[in-house]
This record gives structure tokens, C-alpha cells and sequence, in this order.
């Protein structure tokens, strides 16, 4: 952030709290320096400013961009972060597991990667037959390996008349020359995927848009449970949900993880802050308080698959909310923290995580002291 963007935002700031600029400045000072290493834009763009609604200690709660990636590692082994980044092999796995996952239509691969009893093509111009012929519309296209919606595509139909794909944004293209321009080298292939019906519930919402839960799970010594969820709400012409600190004019809902309760729900105001929203605003009805519906099927769900996977111990689960129930699209080896953040106005870092921490550093040293032991056991074993 550039020094008069900050000043700028200061002095909005203190006019909002009448909270000088230089405890302000004081403020970001200590918390730079603290634990969850907040910047600048974070301080404002979680309106720590606040006295009414942070207090010292609740500020400190809060984990910026910089720290995310050191709270994940200190629970997910890397060696475990192939199922997040590549959703290929993260199906196969589920599909071994019987857990559900939105249904996988046809896979493209060069290389010839498969999914079982799902057909793969190697070629563009047999997978441009495919579209031309037998795929059933609309189609949710994604490289197996990606995340945060890049090279996504959401195919709306074929127009014989054109000979043409048409996709969600009215825009067309050759189904040859689509295909042709599918980048096959660092994709890792690519998934052509049914775009699921939302949940019944949903639909008078948010209209006929596909709808997905975040939710993280943590495992303690107790096992896993339901540390924080977010529902992500689409708006207007988006066909991806993804919040994007309020660009994407997508809604982002805290989720009570022990009921499905949503009570507050956030956007982004018209200068960029983060307000408070009520109503959905393509259709006028309420966002909350709602409860999300089936939600012992969605919270069993997450348990059953962190059960399966002993390498990651916090878990960012992505939930579809489709009409034939809730399905798994994947799991996050890092997934951000500001999402959960801003949806609650809480910081991530609470007690119960703090704990979960500490928790993890005792099984490491335990882990560490049995490696250490069964190598001088060895070594003792070769010299005898």
C-alpha cells in the first residue's frame, strides 16, 4: 500500500472511530510485530481501528497474508499437498473412498490421464467431436491442476446453426479452436465437469447459480472437528463464487459450524470497504438469518474425509451444495484465512486453534524422539 492510499485511509478511519492517526499507526506497529504479522490494508480492511467492536487481544486474533502459509505448514505435511494441487488424482482417491464429488463428464490429457468409468481424450479435435456431439450442457471446464478459478471456463451450449460453443458470457468460439487453445503442458490435463443443479433451498436465494461451502477442519488430540465455515454466495453474471476481498461483487457468509446457522453476511461497499448485507441482490431475498439446509449430512461429510487424509491436520474443505446433496470439490493445502476473517469479523488465531498449535508441536517432538530412537536402534542392530 502506497503511503497516501494509507494516509487516505486513515484519516477515514478517524473519522469513523476518532482514533488518531498515530495510535493508529502505533497499533499496526505492534501488530506487525505480533504473531499474526497483520500489514497496513489488513488493519483497515478488518476494521481493527475499532474500539467498539476490538479490543487489544481480539486484534492480535487476526492472521495476515504472511503468517497463512506458516499456521498450514505447521499442520499439513508437504508431502501431502498433491491433493490439493491436482484434482485428478484427488478424485480418484474420493472415488476409491466413496466419497461424493460433482460428477466428472470427460477428462483431455495428451499424456492419457484417466478417471475411472469417465472417457479421456488425447487429442483436440477428438475432444472437439465430443463437444459437437455428446456432451451434455452446461459444462464447468477447469485444469486439474489450478486453483482460484484461473483457466476456468463455463461452456453454456452448442449451437449447431454456428457450429459453435457458446459460453456463460454470450461469447463463441469453434469447438477446435477451444479446444485447440487448452494449454496441456503445466495443466496436468483438464476436467470437463457437470455444473450441479444448487440445492432446492438455495434457489429462491441466490436464483439457478452453483453454491459451495468453505469449511476448515482441525485435528487435535480429540480428532477432527469443525473449526470455522463460509458460505460464498454468487452474484450477477459470476459463475465462479470466489470472493477476491469483495472484486468479484460475490457475497462471502459466516457459517455457525455447529448448527448451519448464517447470521452475518458481508460484500463490498461503493468505496471498497466491507459492509454488512441483508438481502441477496439479484433477488431481493433474505441472505440471513438462514440455516443451512442438511447440515449433519454436510458436517459428516468433512469428518469422514479428514479421516482420510492423516497428512493434512487443517483441512480447507470446498463443499458443493448441490441438489442431490452436499459434494466434495476439494481439499486446500494452504486455503486463505482473510476469507474466514471477513465473513466473522473474528480473527482466525483463537484459543481453540492456539491450542490445536501447541498440540502440534508435542506430536512433532514425539514423532521426532521415535525416529531417533528406531535409527539407533538400527545402527545399534548393524553392529551387532
Amino acid at each position: 500500500m502506497n503511503l497516501s492510499l494509507l494516509l487516505a485511509r486513515a484519516q477515514q478511519a478517524k473519522r469513523q472511530s476518532g482514533k488518531s492517526i498515530l495510535t493508529q499507526l502505533l497499533e499496526i506497529a505492534r501488530l506487525r510485530k505480533a504473531y499474526g504479522q497483520i500489514g497496513p490494508s489488513e488493519y483497515f480492511d478488518y476494521g481493527l481501528f475499532d474500539e467498539k467492536k476490538h479490543n487489544e487481544d481480539s486484534r492480535k486474533e487476526f492472521v495476515g497474508w504472511s503468517t497463512e502459509s506458516l499456521i498450514n505448514d505447521q499442520f499439513n505435511k508437504v508431502e501431502w499437498a498433491a491433493l490439493s494441487l491436482d484434482k485428478i488424482m484427488f478424485y480418484t482417491f474420493l472415488e476409491g473412498a466413496g466419497i461424493p464429488y460433482p460428477k466428472v463428464q470427460a477428462i483431455f490429457s495428451t499424456s492419457g490421464r484417466f478417471l475411472r468409468e469417465t472417457p479421456t481424450f488425447t487429442t483436440s479435435k477428438s475432444l472437439a467431436d465430443y463437444l459437437k456431439s455428446q456432451a451434455v450442457y452446461p459444462i464447468f471446464v477447469k485444469p486439474s491442476h489450478g486453483n482460484f478459478g484461473r483457466g476456468s471456463y463455463f461452456l453454456s451450449h452448442y449451437d449447431e446453426a454456428s457450429d459453435s460453443i457458446v459460453f456463460h458470457d454470450g461469447t463463441q468460439s469453434t469447438a477446435l479452436k477451444f479446444t485447440d487453445s487448452l494449454e496441456t503442458k503445466l495443466s496436468g490435463g483438464y476436467i470437463f465437469q457437470n455444473v450441479f443443479p444448487p440445492h432446492p433451498s438455495l434457489v429462491e436465494i441466490c436464483g439457478p447459480r452453483s453454491c459451495t461451502l468453505r469449511i476448515v477442519v482441525v485435528v487435535d488430540k480429540q480428532g477432527p472437528h469443525l473449526l470455522r465455515a463460509v458460505w460464498k454466495i454468487p452474484t450477477g453474471q459470476n459463475v465462479i463464487d470466489n470472493f477476491k476481498h469483495g472484486r468479484t461483487g460475490n457475497l462471502v457468509a459466516s457459517v455457525n459450524v455447529k448448527n448451519g446457522e448464517v447470521k452475518r453476511v458481508i460484500g463490498s461497499g461503493e468505496n471498497g470497504e466491507f459492509v454488512e448485507v441483508a438481502t441477496h441482490p439479484d433477488t431481493g431475498k433474505p441472505v440471513s438469518p438462514i440455516t443451512i439446509s442438511g447440515w449433519p449430512v454436510i458436517e459428516d461429510l468433512c469428518l469422514r474425509s479428514a479421516r482420510l487424509i492423516p497428512g493434512y491436520r487443517l483441512l480447507h474443505f470446498d463443499i458443493a451444495l448441490a441438489e442431490s446433496g452436499p459434494a466434495l470439490l476439494e481439499v486446500n493445502y494452504r486455503g486463505n484465512m482473510d476469507l474466514l476473517q471477513h465473513a466473522s469479523g473474528k480473527g482466525f488465531l483463537t484459543h481453540e486453534l492456539t491450542k490445536a498449535l501447541e498440540d502440534q508441536k508435542v506430536l512433532r517432538k514425539e514423532i521426532a524422539e521415535i525416529v531417533q530412537q528406531t535409527l539407533r536402534e538400527q545402527q545399534g542392530n548393524t553392529g551387532a
